[in-house]
Parts: structure tokens; C-alpha cells; sequence
């Protein structure tokens, strides 16, 4: 499908049957992948939205104009908007922190709840273009074509990971491994104890603008026009996909599709009773949420 504002697809992430996706000109938008059908336009940014994340029953956002914006899934609502202090590139959340890597050279770490600052991290000396977090560690990747790892809570750096020759476009992160994607055409699989390269994966002809590691696989999107799918343990290639594979229709591909409510439209598509349960908690609001620095932690 094209994008539903005919702009450049910048970032999109899934979530069981829907799909977030940001677009140039500040288009963001909710998506019923069954039908392909725009459940909301998520209506506040005004230039390019550089990064979306789905977390629970919200979808958090970065963009060009400098703000990250937190929406509820189900009713579209922005419920929190937080001025970062330059461009955004990178977005990632676990529980009650925000972490977003900026084009000022800063990764910045926010309290979830209120908005307010906990860390700015100077270490990189470039523009910082993804981040990934979990419980342990939080992970950059910058213009400097440098991976940095930190710990979690602390944000001491434990790790400076080198090898790219090209900027690093994007992290992935899952328990003790890295995954990076490069300018270099490259992508990189990293243990995060040691710091230690453990595969370099080379296949793609151009830019890797897209990294994710999921159990024993890792998948990479490129500027060459396809995704790669290696091996997370041994970087062997898997698969290729380029876009002349067999068509198979959207209902093969999603389990149990379930046609769209016209009057409640996300909540036909959600994926556990918990979601649909959420819908009757009110949305907060920005007056529920006053700036203030996160409780647990204190600016560097």
C-alpha cells in the first residue's frame, strides 16, 4: 500500500495485527494491516516522524520537529509531549524510562510518567540515530560509527563498540547480544558483556537502514530494496526476501483476521483482552502530567 499521506515512509513498527508507521511531512498513522485500512491519523507532528515504537497500549514517537509524543492505541489521543531539544532521531522505552538519541550528539533519558529529564548522555561525537533498551542495558549508534553500551539504571558506559567505517543507523538489543546496521552496507552482531565483535554480515549492496533481533534471528532492511534474515548464531545468511516472492494474501500472513468495527475500529483489532480492557481507562491528559524530574534519578 502507499503511505496514506503520499510522503516518504521513514519508520514503522507492528504490533500483531497493526502497524505505526511515520512518514515525511509529519505524517503518523495507525494501521489495520488485515485491510490496510488507516485506523487513526495521529495528528501533532509537523516535520518528518524519524521514529515510532509501539509500548503496551501506546505508540511513542520521535520526530524532526524536536518533540517525542506518546499516543493511546485505541483512542488516537496524544497523552504526553515532551520537548527534546533537538531533532529526534531515535526512540526506545522500558518501563518507566524514554530514551531518545538526538541530533545535537545526545542521548537523553526521560521518566515515562512525567516527562521530566533523568540523564544526558555527551559521549557520542555525532548525530545519535537509534537507541535500544532493555532492564540491563541501554544501546546507541551514531554518526561517529560507534555502538556504545550503557548500563541500566546507572547509564555508566561500559562498552564502545568498533568496526563500522560508515555511520550506524540502527540498534537492536536482546539479552547479552547487539545488533548494529551501517552505512557500510554492513550489519554487526556484538556481545554486549565483553564488548567483543562476534559477526560481521555482509550481503547487502547498500545502506542498511534497519536492524531487529528476534530468538535466533536477525533481520535487516536496506536501501538495496530487500530484507536479509541471518543466522543470530553462527551470521550465516538465511533468506532474501526482495520483493519477487510469491504474493500470499494478507489473511495467510495474519492469524485469524477479523473484520474492522467501523465504530470502534482499534479495538477489533487488538490482540488480548487486556488491550480491550484498557480502552476504559480515560487517557491521561497533559495537565496529568507536570514536568518534573524523574523521582529515582537526577541530571548528569
Amino acid at each position: 500500500m502507499k503511505t496514506p499521506n503520499n510522503r516518504e515512509a521513514l519508520s514503522v513498527a507492528v504490533q500483531g495485527k497493526l502497524a505505526a508507521l511515520g512518514t515525511a511531512g509529519g505524517g503518523l498513522f495507525l494501521i489495520d494491516l488485515a485491510t490496510a485500512s488507516v485506523l487513526h491519523a495521529l495528528q501533532g507532528h509537523t516535520i518528518a516522524v524519524q521514529s515510532v515504537i509501539f509500548d503496551g497500549n501506546e505508540i511513542i514517537s520521535g520526530s524532526e520537529d524536536e518533540t517525542v509524543r506518546v499516543w493511546d492505541k485505541i483512542s488516537g489521543r496524544e497523552t504526553l509531549r515532551i520537548d527534546a531539544g533537538a531533532e529526534v532521531f531515535g526512540v526506545a522505552a522500558h518501563e518507566n524510562l524514554l530514551v531518545v538519541g538526538l541530533y545535537d550528539y545526545t542521548v537523553r533519558v526521560f521518566d515515562r510518567a512525567s516527562g521530566g529529564p533523568c540523564h544526558v548522555l555527551t559521549e557520542a561525537t555525532g548525530q545519535v540515530y537509534a537507541v535500544a533498551i532493555d532492564a540491563q542495558r541501554m544501546v546507541s549508534g551514531s554518526f561517529d560509527k560507534k555502538v556504545r553500551v550503557y548500563a541500566v539504571p546507572s547509564f555508566e558506559l561500559l562498552h564502545v563498540l568498533e568496526g563500522h567505517t560508515v555511520w550506524v543507523r540502527s540498534v537492536a538489543l536482546q539479552g547479552d547480544r547487539v545488533v548494529s546496521g551501517s552505512l557500510d552496507n554492513t550489519v554487526r552482531l556484538w556481545d554486549a558483556r565483553s564488548g567483543d565483535s562476534l559477526h560481521v554480515l555482509q550481503g547487502h549492496s547498500k545502506w542498511v537502514f534497519s536492524v531487529s533481533l528476534l530468538g535466533s534471528e536477525i533481520a535487516s532492511g536496506s536501501k538495496d530494496k530487500s530484507v536479509r534474515i541471518w543466522d543470530a548464531e553462527t551470521g550465516a545468511s538465511m533468506r532474501v526476501l526482495d520483493g519477487t516472492e510469491a504474493v500470499r494474501p494478507i489473511e495467510e500472513v495474519l492469524a485469524s483476521p477479523v473484520e474492522v468495527n467501523s465504530e470502534n475500529p482499534v479495538k477489533e483489532v487488538l490482540v488480548s483482552p487486556a488491550e480491550v480492557e484498557a480502552e476504559l481507562k480515560p487517557a491521561r491528559t497533559d495537565e496529568d502530567l507536570p514536568a518534573k524530574l524523574c523521582p529515582t534519578c537526577s541530571i548528569l
